[in-house]
């Protein structure tokens, strides 16, 4: 499939390309499994072949070049940015004017017992081990329980790192959103659904769909790498993010490549609103303006329920219904219905998250972040942090 790049068609000359692929076992081997990947058959509508949708002048079509190259290094550039640029001049200062420290936890004195048994049992150790920790380092349980808190506070995200974090993802998907308002709105197929299944998948893509595309799979590729040095996340909670932002370049990537990329864009569009209110309200929950975020999260739920319980399922999914029989031509548009029945599936696990926190919310009386921290503990009295010092020093592990 020569209209299939890689990166090699960026920093290899033809005549380069064509020894590694027909002279090497590896080269012969790629061009092989890419021929039974990429057949037509699988991937474009009956009488359609990967040569019909070369783009031309007259008709620009989406490359999967384009998808594979550009967003990887624009995702890895977004990260420089932020590093380099972004967070130095623009969040570090605004976390200091809204009060935001970026101190980290003091760590607790190192203690060989009570580190098995936090990296054993966290927050929750055994009875047994715990009367055993206090004969074994000769502290009161009291001091066991606070070294164990100490030591998960250190693990932990600071107020500073969840406000940059949340900062920049808030910016981004404003500069997505403003995309949107400025240049997609005008398209016939965000008004009338039906012209994104008719003369598929001849639907010519403009630079406007393009940059879409391109600047939404860099951000979730970008936010994808960061969660492979993310301090204070557990592993769990980095592999859940990260399947979750893959899941969503694959659905783009996939949408991509066989141009559904009008219904495509209705699908980040219905998704962008409500993350704007939510990454709102969490940056005044970080700066502590209670009044604002609470108005910001009753945004997010009116939000939620109008993009993510109504729009999505009974415009978007319902025209996917509708147009069944042509998706069902092809093997990768019943592919693509099911990605699209997946994300449905996880919008309805965070609707009933949501509900339950909601619910929560209404049950105190009002509305404040339910998610609770574990105290800081470094406000307690340095009494007793001298007291637990010398007790661990002076007892053998």
């Amino acid at each position: 499939m020569s209209s299939f790049k890689s990166y090699v068609d960026v920093f290899l000359s033809p005549s380069t390309q064509h020894y590694l692929t027909n002279n090497t076992v590896v080269g012969r081997w790629i061009q092989e499994a890419s021929a039974v990947f990429w057949q037509a058959e699988f991937w474009l509508p009956p009488g359609v072949d990967w040569v019909d949708l070369e783009s031309s002048e007259d008709l620009p079509l989406p490359s999967f070049y384009d998808v594979w190259v550009y967003p990887l290094m624009l995702g890895v550039f977004l990260l420089l940015l932020l590093s380099f640029c972004i967070q130095p001049y623009l969040l570090d200062p605004l976390a200091r004017a809204a009060g935001i420290s970026n101190k980290r936890s003091r760590p607790p004195v190192p203690s060989q017992t009570l580190e098995v048994l936090y990296q054993r049992y966290k927050l929750r150790p055994l009875e047994e081990e715990m009367k055993e920790a206090v004969s074994v380092t000769g502290m009161s349980e009291r001091q066991v329980e606070r070294w164990l808190r100490r030591r998960h506070a250190v693990t932990r995200e600071t107020k500073h790192e969840k406000f940059i974090q949340c900062a920049f993802n808030l910016l981004c998907h404003l500069v997505l959103l403003s995309h949107v308002c400025h240049t997609l709105l005008g398209k016939v197929w965000v008004w009338d659904i039906s012209q994104c299944w008719q003369d598929h998948p001849f639907h010519p893509l403009d630079s406007s769909v393009w940059w879409y595309y391109i600047l939404g799979l860099s951000y979730f590729w970008a936010v994808t790498f960061q969660q492979i040095h993310s301090p204070g996340r557990s592993t769990f909670d980095k592999i859940q993010m990260m399947l979750h932002h893959l899941f969503t370049i694959l659905l783009m990537v996939f949408s991509w490549v066989c141009n559904y990329v009008r219904v495509g864009t209705l699908v980040l569009m219905v998704h962008e609103v409500c993350d704007i209110f939510l990454l709102s309200a969490k940056l005044f929950v970080y700066t502590g303006i209670k009044g604002t975020q609470d108005a910001l999260f009753v945004m997010f739920i009116i939000s939620w329920i109008i993009t993510r319980c109504y729009l999505y399922p009974f415009w978007i999914m319902r025209s996917c219904m509708i147009y069944y029989q042509t998706l069902n031509d092809t093997p990768s548009g019943t592919v693509f219905v099911a990605l699209l029945f997946g994300l449905l599936a996880l919008n309805i696990v965070w609707t009933v998250l949501i509900g339950n926190v909601v619910a929560k919310k209404l049950t105190a009386g009002k509305l404040e972040d339910v998610r609770s921290d574990v105290e800081d503990f470094c406000t307690e009295d340095e009494d007793e942090d001298v007291v637990v010092a010398s007790t661990i020093k002076t007892k053998a592990d």
